[in-house]
This record gives C-alpha cells, structure tokens and sequence, in this order.
C-alpha cells in the first residue's frame, strides 16, 4: 500500500510539473512586448533616445542667461520638458553633431507650450529651429534661426496638420549648405525651404540636436513637451 501511494505521489507530481511548463511556454509564445522607441526599427535609422534615461543628451549650457533653465525627465518612456524654474527654458541636446540627416521622432505638446526641434546647433546656440508653438499666434513647420536671422520663412498654414494633445508624427530632413529642409507632420509635407548663403549666414554648418522648452510667460505651469521614439538616419 505504501508503495502504491509513492507511485500515485509521483506520477501526480509529474503531471505538475508537466502542467505548469507547458503554461509556461504558452504565456512567452503569446506574450508580446509593448509597442515604445526600443523596438522601433527601420532601415538606416538607429535610436538616440533608449526610452529609459537621457544617456547620449545633456543641457545645452552654452546659450544665454536666460535660456539655461528647464527640466527634462524620461517619464513612462517619454522626455519630458517643463520650465524650471518658472518661466525659465533651454535645449536639450544631443551629445554628437550631426551633419545632414533626417529625424523622426513623435511628439504631444499640452496648451499653451512654446517648443521645436533644432537643428545644427552650435556652442552657442546658433542653429535652425522647426517650429513647434501649441500656443496663440503660434506656428507649426516655421525656420527660425536664433541669435542671427531670425525668422527666415513663417508657416502659417502649418497649424492645419497639428491636433493638440495627441501625439504627432514628426519628420526632419535637414541636408546640403546652403540647407534645404523638410519637414513631414503626419506624413504631410508641411515645410520645404531652401536657404541661400544669406539666409543661413553665420550659422553652424553641423551640430547638436536640440529639443526645446522656450522661456516666457507663454506657458502654463505644469505643462509639458513630450518626445518619444526618436530614430535618426544619417545621409
């Protein structure tokens, strides 16, 4: 009879550990992992952002006084830009120079928030902005060059492709010099602009790249720009 229980004992305890393998493999056949920036992958794009820390970016501590402000967290796989302290904004740059490229990326931007992506960017701060303004009177796709040309071609139209509080396909291509650049929102060619060597004087011919909360009252506090899932494919 003893004999008999430790068969039963053991082929019961097989039959478990059979059971609970077999679940096993069916949980990691069917498990898929969530869609974020770490498993975009397309052809001759590499990520700059690993959706976890800002390992490759760094504040831009060159710009002027008023410009050395803001803060920048990874939140749930997400950079996050917020003035700090209040009314207080800067660049968050890359920590390579890039030439000719183009970027995507996905961005959300709360209202009212004064953002863009800068291109180029030199030591201080001289480069070409894509204008991201969720704001009044503010502009979507616009070039403009802090610290030497200033606005050089104003979108009006830009604001049409642009839904507040949803994320936004984002594309840049920047190459050439004088530079053309393109700018893709949703897949809608939104800019196309050529500069000429007077247009584009004075500024960097490669750079950082730079993402931006702008200083000024224009923002409300707590707001944020938020970018994910930035890739670049250099040309």
């Amino acid at each position: 009879m003893c004999f008999g229980w430790f068969q039963r004992s053991i082929v019961n305890g097989l039959l478990g550990f059979f059971l609970i393998y077999t679940l096993a493999c069916v949980e990691k056949k069917t498990h898929k992992e969530p869609t974020v920036s770490a498993q975009i992958v397309e052809e001759g794009f590499i990520r700059i952002f690993d959706g976890k820390t800002l390992r490759g970016w760094k504040r831009h501590d060159g710009l002027p006084k008023d410009n050395l402000g803001g803060r920048w967290q990874v939140i749930d796989g997400i950079i996050a830009g917020d003035q700090d302290p209040p009314g207080q904004g800067g660049f968050l740059i890359t920590i390579r120079k890039y030439r000719d490229f183009v970027l995507r990326l996905e961005t959300n931007l709360d209202y009212p928030v004064d953002s863009g992506v800068f291109l180029r960017v030199g030591e201080t701060g001289k480069s070409h902005q894509v204008t991201l303004d969720n704001r009044e009177k503010g502009s979507i796709g616009s070039i403009y060059l802090p610290w030497t040309q200033g606005m050089v071609m104003h979108n009006q139209d830009g604001i049409r492709h642009f839904e507040s509080g949803k994320w936004q396909d984002v594309e840049i291509d920047i190459r050439g010099e004088p530079a053309r650049i393109l700018f893709r929102l949703n897949g809608a060619l939104v800019t196309d602009f050529q500069h000429s060597f007077e247009t584009t004087k004075g500024n960097p011919t490669e750079g950082y790249i730079a993402l931006q909360v702008h200083s000024g009252g224009e923002w409300k506090e707590g707001n944020k720009a938020r970018f994910r899932n930035i890739r670049i494919k250099e040309l």
